[in-house]
């Protein structure tokens, strides 16, 4: 494994060959956390005054130097608790090597923002990317299962696309943005562990009404520009300003994929050019 700094960020190029997470430190860092206040934020500052040996702040002061991860080729797994608590990773770029994400393995990188994650990734562990800020995620149509908890708290999640064969356990995302205009009352938390089965046929079918085909076209893994020409001359311009039942826009789907090398301006001239052509 190597750091560098690529796109201005700090970067750890993970290769799978050494073991990043040790128990012992991290137990002795959550010790130094509740003995020195429990008012105190553990993922601020400060940590480093706490009563903790070199070691261990050396440990936390290595992973909180992370501000990207690029997981490279021939990585097939990433590890229950892996990044742990690497309050500064901002983006996870995944090889598509990877088909299993374990459990806690992004546990509160809560400046974690943006994955691209593994076209062949098939299982994401309970509380994978739990206490992240991630805004939108695409999860593609080799995946399987996504245990308990995955994306839960993650405030600002507004953009969830899932394929339908997907096995959801609860919670999946508990507290996020997603289910916030969703016909679901929550409880007290934000949570939906009574409605389980509804909820996720809910999620996983929001965009198969017919009208919403433009929404599958733009949040599809790697959506192709040729099927949303197509369904926007069938439907007119116009389908890009109609909201699912999230309130979610077409566009919004496209401009938040991570995985679309297509802007809306481009199939708005194409479409024109298209009409004019036709009226010459």
């Amino acid at each position: 494994m190597r750091v560098a700094t690529v796109d201005g960020l700090v970067t750890l190029f993970y290769d799978g060959s050494k073991e990043l997470y040790n128990e012992e430190l991290e137990q002795e860092w959550s010790l130094g956390a509740y003995n020195f206040s429990r008012a105190v934020d553990p993922l601020g500052e400060g940590w480093e005054d706490w009563d903790m040996s070199d070691e261990c702040k050396a440990y936390c002061r290595r992973r909180r130097s992370w501000q990207q991860i690029i997981i490279e080729e021939g990585v097939t797994e990433i590890p229950a608790w892996t990044f742990v608590r690497c309050t500064n990773i901002k983006r996870v770029i995944f090889s598509n090597t990877v088909i299993r994400i374990e459990e806690c393995a992004f546990y509160y990188c809560k400046d974690l923002i943006f994955i691209k994650l593994s076209i062949n990734l098939a299982h994401i562990g309970s509380d994978a990317f739990q206490g992240c800020d991630l805004i939108s995620v695409f999860i593609p149509s080799s995946c399987r299962a996504i245990k308990w908890g995955a994306f839960s708290l993650n405030k600002n999640l507004k953009i969830f696309h899932v394929p339908n064969q997907i096995e959801l356990e609860p919670n999946v995302l508990g507290q996020t943005k997603v289910f916030e205009e969703s016909p679901f009352e929550l409880n007290e938390y934000g949570e939906y562990h009574d409605q389980t089965d509804e909820v996720h046929d809910w999620l996983k079918n929001i965009n198969n009404d017919e009208k919403y085909s433009l929404h599958r076209a733009c949040c599809s893994f790697q959506p192709l520009k040729e099927v949303i020409i197509n369904i926007i001359l069938q439907r007119g311009i116009g389908a890009f300003n109609i909201k699912n039942e999230a309130g979610i826009t077409p566009s919004r789907y496209l401009k938040e994929n991570p995985y679309a090398d297509i802007k809306e301006t481009e199939i708005i001239r194409d479409y024109i050019m298209k009409i004019m052509g036709e009226h010459e």
